[in-house]
């Protein structure tokens, strides 16, 4: 192994391991805090893990989590980082296995935005050194291991090479000649795919920045008809290597009246002020320094540095730098508490969008060193400096802003729900799990996003929660056994009756219903959207109901996929030229 390789190694080695010690002063990977989307999630995961365990790829509805009353949650959200998580459950125990996939995705932020560094001419180092302090800033940290937005930074992570593509395609041709440019198309179609297939609302959010830069190049630039062509392209691309989640989740968004999740109201913690913004990076107070709608103490230096040397500054590092302040702006509620009564209120906490302007300043921090200071050695303390400040921060917020106030008030999952002691609430922020109690998470009745996508007319009844069947208007004990994209019930069915299953019912989906006799029903949609069926003039004790994949959801991925395999023939034989 030459000396190149091993440095390259250590430029990865060395960020690898503080995460894995980042990670295990928080939970030593024996338990998980509650976050705000950590039920969801786990349920998503353990849902996943479980059709896969069954041989199913595709599942279609919940029936091993979300209240297992077959919900669409699948099929309505995005769930490339889920299928990671459930292939890591059957290696690791399921806290160490969400361990593990926090550190790949951590690990995965961290590569992209050190290759895009790069691409941006950055040295290894430099490269290194700004991948990692966006990687660490603390209101990225805080969205993994606090809030648990798990969509959310997963499609953070592949955000960074939409930046390098747009930027390419202001450097494109300065004449008004159309050339495709492969890489910029393929940095825009798989950016913006992995975006997609991670979290929808992250997609749409850079899809109205990404309009809003179109806009400015069609105005100020020359090469109005090459952008618009590289834009197009990369678009169609986008689509068919996407096809695999838009298709389903369209078609049941055309055929189904669904109730869409909603959005939070407009505070100063979704749509921050100035005085919200300083307050979050600068102060020391345990409750504001661990916050999500921040962008951390290294980008108010960048911005800062920049201004004050602004002569001294290359025009990439001048406009990252307007742009990313234009990006805060556009995030905080000076702009938000006009448009959150408009159709833009569904985009909720706005300040999402600070993850890009956080990774532009991030690599401008670097660019400002450099064009400051001549001197390789004072380039290299100061890149130091910066990255201990971040590290510093980072830990002393995490340690004081989220691990000793949620030790103080967190409690085990220790509480099993039943029928006759159901849980009507979800005790948000003050539980922690462990392997041994990790499935009592799946249980708990009212779940963040466990309800999503259900249809409008849906009704929250007793019979569903104790996952009972109704004949004759009355509540039979029965028991259920989760399958794939199915459930089984067991009970003494009466003969010739009415029978609402405790499973909701969609249309576009074709559900199979088979007795023990092997004896198939016809079933139909009831005003409370779930399923009915008639018992036959012959005694039965159990009924199978699976949802059946439909055939546009296979044709859907056979789009994405020989979609991804001509991509890849493609750009192997380029490499090859």
């Amino acid at each position: 192994m030459g000396i190149n390789a091993i440095k390259k190694g250590i430029y990865y080695l060395i960020p690898a391991l503080f995460f894995v010690m980042l990670l295990a002063y928080v939970g030593r990977f024996g338990f998980l805090y509650s976050g705000a989307d950590l039920q969801f999630h786990a349920n998503r995961i353990f849902e996943y893990y479980n059709h896969l365990k069954s041989g199913n790829l595709i599942p279609v509805i919940s029936t091993f989590s979300s209240n297992q009353i077959g919900s669409l949650v699948p099929t309505m959200y995005p769930s490339l980082p889920i299928y990671i998580g459930a292939i890591l459950q059957f290696i690791f125990p399921p806290v160490t296995s969400l361990y593990v996939l926090m550190w790949a995705q951590l690990m995965v932020q961290f590569s992209i935005a050190k290759w895009v560094g790069k691409e941006l001419s950055l040295s290894v180092l430099e490269s290194t050194i700004a991948a990692f302090i966006y990687t660490i800033t603390t209101p990225l940290i805080s969205q993994s291991v606090q809030q648990w937005l798990f969509g959310e930074v997963w499609a953070m992570s592949f955000m960074p090479l939409v930046v390098l593509g747009l930027i390419r395609l202001v450097k494109s041709t300065t004449d008004n000649i159309v050339k495709l440019d492969r890489k910029t198309i393929l940095l825009l179609a798989i950016g913006f795919t992995l975006i997609i297939l991670s979290h929808m609302l992250s997609f749409v959010i850079i899809t109205v920045y990404t309009a809003i830069f179109t806009g400015f190049l069609l105005i100020f630039k020359k090469n109005k008809l090459n952008s618009l062509a590289n834009l197009s392209v990369s678009a169609i691309v986008t689509i068919l290597l996407s096809m695999v989640f838009l298709m389903p989740f369209i078609i049941a968004m055309l055929r189904n009246d669904l109730a869409t999740p909603g959005a939070t109201t407009l505070t100063i913690w979704s749509a921050p002020d100035i005085q919200e913004l300083f307050k979050t990076a600068f102060s020391f107070k345990s409750d504001v320094i661990f916050k999500t709608n921040s962008i951390g103490i290294v980008a108010f230096i960048s911005i800062f540095g920049v201004l004050f040397t602004w002569w001294k500054q290359d025009r990439f590092t001048k406009y990252a730098t307007i742009v990313s302040m234009l990006i805060i702006f556009s995030g905080m509620s000076y702009i938000w508490q006009y448009l959150y009564t408009t159709p833009l209120g569904v985009i909720q906490f706005p300040h999402r969008v600070f993850i890009i302007a956080i990774f532009l300043l991030s690599l401008t921090s670097i660019f400002m060193i450099r064009n400051i200071f001549q001197s390789i050695k004072v380039q290299r303390i100061l890149y130091v400096g910066l990255t201990i400040i971040s590290v510093v921060v980072t830990l002393f917020s995490l340690k004081f802003g989220f691990v000793d106030r949620v030790n103080a008030l967190s409690v085990r999952t220790d509480y099993k729900p039943t029928s006759k002691k159901p849980v009507s609430y979800t005790p948000i922020a003050n539980f922690k799990i462990k392997n041994d109690d990790f499935k009592n998470i799946m249980g708990y009745w009212i779940t963040y996003g466990a309800f999503d996508y259900m249809p409008a007319n849906f009704q929250f009844n007793k019979a569903l929660q104790e996952k009972k069947i109704i004949q004759n208007g009355q509540l039979i004990s029965t028991s259920t056994k989760s399958i794939s994209n199915g459930l089984i019930y067991q009970s003494k069915f009466k003969k010739q009756v009415q029978t609402i299953l405790p499973m909701v019912g969609y249309q576009g989906l074709n559900y199979e219903i088979v007795d023990n006799h092997h004896q198939h029903y016809d079933y139909k949609i009831n005003k409370d959207k779930q399923l009915v069926i008639k018992t036959r003039n012959v005694a039965i004790n159990k009924v199978t109901v699976r949802a059946i994949t439909p055939i546009t959801t296979y044709i859907a991925w056979i789009i994405s996929m020989v979609t991804f395999l001509l991509l890849l023939v493609s750009v192997l034989r380029n490499k090859n030229k």
